[in-house]
Parts: C-alpha cells; sequence; structure tokens
C-alpha cells in the first residue's frame, strides 16, 4: 500500500459513529410501537434494523401503520435528543482534523434537522461545514448520492482518494465505496469482518483513542 496521508476533507456518519445513539433510537421506537399498539422490541431485536434507510426501516417494523409512526418517533427524538451522549473521546478526533484545517460534514440516514440539533447541543456547530440528512439526496445511503451532495454543497472538488468517510455500518462502507473515496471503519456489528472484507476500508478502529494513535503516526 502507498503511504497514506491526511486527506483533504472528512465526512461521518452520525449515530453510532459520533453519537452513542443505539439504545436511545431502541427506546425511541419501542415508545412508537407501543403507542401504536405493537408489542416492544424484544432484547436485541433493534440490532436488525439500525442504520437501515427509513424507506426500508419504517415498513419494516410498522407495517402498516409505517406512516403514522413517523410521526410519533419524530416527535419522540425531537423532546428527548438532548439525552444522547458523544461517543468517548470523539471530540479529540473532531479537534485533531479541525486544527488542522480539514474540512467536514456530516452524511446520515437521519434527518439533518434534528441531527443540527444534537450537533448544537454537544457545542459541535464549529466543525461541520454541511450536513446532509435523511432524504436530502435522490437516494439515502448505502446510495452514494449523499455523500456526492455533501461534497457539491461544501465545494469540495478534490480528488476522491483525499476524502474520508467514517462510519460504522455496511450503509456507510457501501456509500463511500458508491463514491469512490476511502472509507474508515469503527468496529462493532456482529459481521465486521465480514464487512471489512468485503469494503477493504483504509482503517479499521475499535475507539478513537485507536484512531488517534493512528492518525499521529501519519
Amino acid at each position: 500500500m502507498d503511504k497514506i496521508e491526511l486527506p483533504q476533507a472528512v465526512f461521518w456518519d452520525w449515530d453510532g459513529t459520533l453519537v452513542d445513539s443505539y439504545g436511545f433510537l431502541n427506546d425511541a421506537h419501542n415508545h412508537t410501537l407501543t403507542q401504536l399498539g405493537f408489542p416492544p422490541f424484544e432484547e436485541g431485536e433493534y440490532k436488525n434494523y439500525f442504520g437501515k434507510p427509513r424507506d426500508i426501516l419504517y415498513p419494516a417494523i410498522y407495517k402498516d401503520k409505517h406512516v403514522e409512526a413517523i410521526d410519533v418517533f419524530q416527535e419522540y427524538v425531537v423532546e428527548n435528543s438532548h439525552t444522547i451522549k458523544t461517543l468517548p473521546d470523539s471530540l479529540h478526533i473532531l479537534d485533531f482534523f479541525h486544527d488542522k484545517d480539514i474540512a467536514m460534514g456530516i452524511v446520515s440516514n437521519k434527518r439533518a434537522d434534528l441531527i443540527k440539533k444534537e450537533v448544537k447541543h454537544h457545542q459541535w456547530d464549529k466543525f461541520f461545514d454541511v450536513i446532509v440528512g435523511a432524504g436530502d439526496a435522490s437516494e439515502d445511503k448505502p446510495s452514494g448520492a449523499p455523500l456526492e451532495l455533501a461534497l457539491e454543497k461544501a465545494n469540495i472538488k478534490c480528488d476522491k482518494d483525499d476524502i474520508w468517510y467514517i462510519g460504522d455500518t455496511e450503509n456507510d462502507l457501501a456509500c463511500a465505496q458508491n463514491v469512490g473515496c476511502h472509507s474508515l471503519f469503527l468496529e462493532g456489528v456482529e459481521n465486521s469482518n465480514e464487512l471489512i472484507e468485503k469494503y477493504k476500508p483504509l482503517k479499521t478502529f475499535k475507539t478513537y483513542l485507536e484512531l488517534k494513535e493512528f492518525l499521529v503516526a501519519i
């Protein structure tokens, strides 16, 4: 492999990558399920849905009530998003890229207005030049369309080899691959080894301290 160099731009997934939102989203869906007359998820069941595009997620969970579920779910998220915690040491990595004047943005399958509210709560506004969320592009992840839109909005025109996309699910790895930029993979899902073999990310890591060690050594 050629010598790795720091990128000119870094784009991030949000849920599960920068914020520890798995438990929060599980609770949000359980609230929505019970409000609509369904039983809540069994222990660990939500992992089968985490990170999926909303046009697949809602019909799969809520069946013929999927349209109604969106409003119930979003109301819960808006009222309770301040409780979502950031992942340990994620701030250190954001500071690292920011201090080096490397442009950053968020590309997520969560609605952009909800992400912006959470970003503001954590006082992270200075880090991100652009936020692209669910429904903003022609397709959501795993399509490359949202990342392409983010590049356009941020007016980033460098070679795709100089762009990193950091995420924690197959949607993120596929999105980066579809655009032709490098992926960095925060491991955690059960099939991590299969995903690493399939997508061959530039770097895999399990904690942000591990990623920081990688970055300072470049």
